[in-house]
């Protein structure tokens, strides 16, 4: 249950006022826009800052860290302050660094294969094939925001409603996960570079 709720702590961003829904025209025009741009990433690195709220703490819990992606389905995220931590998911692989324990897991069960999937899905901003969600867009200032409603029974159970924040070039900055509590993950992404050659090394554990 642990590695669960880890795995959804990854998920995150600010919610932000004024929004317009986008005409099905304009959402139809983002939806292809955003899938073009997919199918050029190779590989995605990047920095970032995350904050979790709780209710019941006066302050945000924050760490930052870097995240290493590499297509199809490879991904690293490494927390760097103020611990170590890393967790990376390669196939249906999953392996934590944890101060340097490391363990593996398989994710050949039903709520592991969603988050891993969810995931991955989630930091390339390929979220318009996934079933399990709804999806409505929104003109947020120069960003556009997917509102992501999942449908299915076992997610609704962790996530209430998830926030892709796309910037004008189509990629992911930032991202918010709502749990049913309310309580919410952000993640902010800076220095973000497409395509740059990633050593092998950042997906072995």
């Amino acid at each position: 249950m642990r590695a669960i709720y880890f795995l959804l702590f990854l998920l995150a961003t600010t919610v932000l006022w004024g929004q317009q829904p986008l005409s099905q025209t304009q959402a139809t025009a983002f939806k292809e826009k955003v899938m073009a741009k997919n199918k050029t990433i190779k590989t995605m690195q990047a920095a970032f800052t995350q904050k979790k709220h709780l209710e019941f703490m006066s302050n945000d819990i924050e760490t930052k860290g870097k995240m290493f992606f590499s297509a199809p389905d490879r991904l690293n995220w490494q927390y760097t302050t103020p611990y170590q931590y890393q967790i990376v998911f390669q196939k249906d692989q999953i392996k934590v660094n944890d101060a340097g324990k490391v363990s593996q897991m398989k994710a050949d069960n039903k709520i592991f294969k969603k988050i891993n999937s969810l995931i991955v899905s989630t930091v390339s901003g390929n979220m318009f094939d996934q079933k399990e969600f709804a999806v409505t867009l929104y003109s947020e200032g120069r960003d556009t925001k997917a509102q992501l409603l999942p449908k299915d029974k076992t997610l609704l159970k962790y996530i209430k409603e998830i926030h892709l924040f796309f910037s004008p070039d189509a990629t992911v900055g930032r991202v918010k996960l709502i749990e049913p509590t309310d309580d919410y993950t952000e993640i902010t992404f800076t220095h973000q570079q497409l395509n740059a050659p990633i050593d092998e090394a950042a997906f072995t554990l």
